[in-house]
């Protein structure tokens, strides 16, 4: 087995969490057009309406899933005034989030330390 594969039903539970915020995320952006987004908001600074604060793990874990698929996404340059970057969705990602049941059973990573670890989502949260 895979040391860091997670199979465990608790564990696959914790990355349908994961996916399910990462598609929440998705929907914000579709929303608000161009999402103002700090990956590590470590300044703690308020969220605006049309921002997206995370912690350095979600911020971590929301970046290594966009760039599987660096096609749904437009990511500006990071901007000191906002410290955020703006992200929108392409035509491409529009079309996946709205056809994510084909994408939605695609393993999930995490971890800090590499090779961190991998787990497919459950299917639904029964935790």
């Amino acid at each position: 087995m895979n040391e860091g594969l997670l199979t465990s039903p608790e564990d696959r539970a914790m990355a349908r969490r994961i996916r399910d915020g990462h598609w929440q995320f998705a929907e914000q952006v579709a929303s608000a057009g161009t999402l103002w987004w700090c990956n590590w908001n470590k300044r703690g600074l308020p969220e605006g309406t049309d921002e997206c604060r995370m912690g350095l793990i979600s911020g971590m874990e929301l970046a290594a899933w966009m760039q599987t698929h660096p096609e749904w996404w437009e990511i500006g340059a990071w901007d000191d005034a906002r410290y955020a970057m703006p992200v929108s969705l392409t035509a491409e990602g529009r079309e996946a989030l709205t056809h994510r049941a084909l994408y939605d059973a695609e393993p999930v990573t995490g971890g800090l330390v590499e090779p961190g670890w991998i787990c497919v989502p459950a299917m639904e949260t029964t935790l």
